[in-house]
């Protein structure tokens, strides 16, 4: 067995109820929080006036920035990492999906550098590397979606305005110091937002599994991830007050998160692709994956047959009798099935991308994703992912 390594810093509270736990945890974190929620929906539901006073109960003064894109841009970033500033805050409070919970990581981040913009320590800017700059402000999250795993993972994506790109980055001090997941903040997701997240979930445990860097602790995870997702998304779009499913989900969700994250594995090159056509189109992120997914499996079944194997049958497609080359082939076919299951089997032109943006889509795997497309099980040059962009059009 190979030697690998990894660290669970988040402390988690899970389960139905847990929003209760900000009060308690809050005055551990500071005096004054800076509460980043999702523009509209969190006011909507009445969640984010539950976390504000909880907060406040918690003895802890507030200040709140209900304005999250559900793609953060940099110029938010900059301003909110201001505010923050001239309010003198001590930690922030992402309150939503991965949008909040991203944008709660970039602005502790980029307000613990003084502030400036927060270009600068994306992919292409003169700090990108993140090396030498001063750990962030404490950050708790608070994920009111079964998605983007990134409670319990370091990295944040935030849209480079500029060159329309969606580059991802972090470092251990943009770990949350506490995550809460709460089913029951979940129950009022739209179908679409519910089938759109839980596929995420499904790519980025899968995607985990299939990583050249995978290892036994994270295949446990992406493993049971997949499984849940699997079985219980089609209830939660169905009939989402179903509190089980959306706790299967969650539950699916922060194991992802904890695979691709502190885990040590990683996404692959459906993520780098798929970041580009977000960075381009502003789609919601688990359709960028839905589209280019299957020209992935296609072009990289063969890298490893026992593990495409294995997700062929995690996705409930394998017959009797199927070798195992056999069943690595179908890992295209069986993920398509899963797709066209959950009513998001999408191409490329339908979240608005056209050929003419191929070579720029590229340009920018390769330049702000080039992690996930390393750790591909299969050696992937710029060819082979423009042939894969075609694919999927």
């Amino acid at each position: 067995m190979k030697a690998f390594d990894f660290s669970v810093p988040t402390r988690v509270f899970f389960g139905s109820g847990e929003l209760k736990r900000l009060k308690e945890i809050s005055p551990g974190m500071g005096k004054k929080a800076m509460l980043l929620a999702a523009k509209q929906t969190m006011k909507q539901t009445g969640i984010l006036d539950r976390a504000a006073d909880l907060l406040r109960q918690g003895g802890v003064e507030v200040v709140v920035s209900d304005d999250v894109d559900p793609n953060p841009k940099d110029v938010d970033i900059d301003r909110q990492a201001a505010a923050f500033l001239k309010q003198k805050c001590d930690f922030t409070v992402g309150l939503g999906g991965g949008s909040s919970m991203d944008s709660a990581k970039a602005v502790a981040f980029l307000a613990a550098q003084g502030g400036g913009t927060i270009l600068d320590y994306l992919a292409g800017g003169p700090r990108a590397s993140l090396q030498d700059t001063t750990p962030a402000f404490p950050i708790v999250c608070v994920t009111t979606t079964a998605g983007t795993g990134s409670e319990t993972t370091p990295w944040w994506v935030i849209t480079n305005t500029k060159h329309h790109e969606k580059p991802g980055t972090g470092n251990d001090s943009t770990m949350a110091r506490v995550a809460i997941v709460d089913p029951e903040l979940m129950v009022s997701l739209p179908r679409e937002v519910t089938r759109n997240t839980g596929i995420d979930v499904l790519f980025h445990a899968m995607e985990a599994f299939i990583a050249n860097v995978a290892t036994p602790f994270t295949d446990l995870f992406s493993r049971e991830a997949i499984r849940l997702v699997v079985e219980n998304l089609g209830t939660a779009m169905d009939n989402g007050k179903d509190l089980e499913a959306r706790s299967r989900l969650a539950w699916a969700n922060t194991m992802a998160g904890i695979a691709i994250g502190e885990g040590k594995s990683s996404t692959v090159g459906i993520h780098a692709l798929g970041h580009s056509i977000g960075g381009q189109t502003d789609a919601p992120h688990g359709l960028t994956m839905a589209a280019v997914g299957p020209a992935y499996m296609e072009k990289t079944w063969d890298a490893d047959i026992t593990r495409y194997a294995e997700v062929t049958r995690l996705l409930g497609q394998a017959k009797p009798g199927m070798s195992a080359e056999e069943l690595a082939r179908r890992s295209p076919e069986a993920l398509i099935s899963t797709l066209q299951r959950f009513g998001c089997r999408v191409s490329m032109r339908d979240l608005g991308v056209n050929e003419s943006m191929i070579e720029a889509m590229t340009d920018s795997a390769f330049k702000t994703m080039s992690g996930c497309l390393n750790c591909s099980l299969k050696s992937l040059d710029r060819a082979d992912v423009v042939a894969m962009y075609r694919k999927s059009l």
